[in-house]
């Protein structure tokens, strides 16, 4: 396999640099469309402790969100990879090493807490509060996960990209031009 490029998601990079204004915006998005569901639905009862529930929420999604990559990361990977877990320029992150992945299981290991985290903080909020927690709690989520959106975004457009290996700081985009499976 041949290397087609690297995403550097950790440094000083254009795709690393696009990232802070893109969760700022789905964070504005999210909480902007929460006060406006507030305004039309109401709070309900209990609005003070429903702000503690969206910080304690929001806070368990950061760990729930790892810990999706990491069960992806071993379910698609078929066991044959080595997952550990890190902090670095204020972000939280899973990393495989081993064998690189199929490029489609790869998005699927990034997109999995998109989806999974997402949809179970969409429950606790309409549980605990109705829509306007649901939404809040689904859009700060999200605005944690651009960085993830945004290498599949690159993954997908990337030519010649048939499978990805984790790195140091991001992804490997790797073309298989032996003509074996993908």
């Amino acid at each position: 396999m041949r290397s087609v490029a690297r995403l550097d998601i950790l440094g000083d990079t254009p795709l690393a640099r696009r990232m802070v204004p893109l969760s700022v915006a789905f964070l504005a998005v999210g909480l902007t469309g929460a006060l406006l569901l507030a305004a039309v639905y109401g709070w309900g009862s209990g609005a003070g402790a429903h702000v503690i529930v969206y910080v304690v929420a929001s806070a368990v999604a950061l760990l729930a969100h790892e810990l999706v990559h990491a069960a992806a990361f071993l379910l698609l990977g078929r066991g044959r990879l080595r997952i550990s877990f890190g902090f670095e320029a204020g972000m939280l992150y899973t990393r495989a090493e081993g064998d690189p992945l199929a490029r489609g299981r790869f998005v699927a290991v990034l997109l999995a807490p998109s989806v999974v985290v997402t949809v179970a903080l969409v429950g606790v909020g309409e549980l605990v509060a109705g829509t306007a927690l649901a939404w809040a709690l689904a859009w700060t989520h999200l605005s944690g996960c651009v960085g993830d959106l945004a290498m599949v975004a690159e993954i997908v457009r990337t030519p010649g990209c048939t499978h990805v290996r984790d790195t140091d700081t991001g992804v490997e985009l790797l073309a298989d031009d032996s003509g074996g499976p993908r």
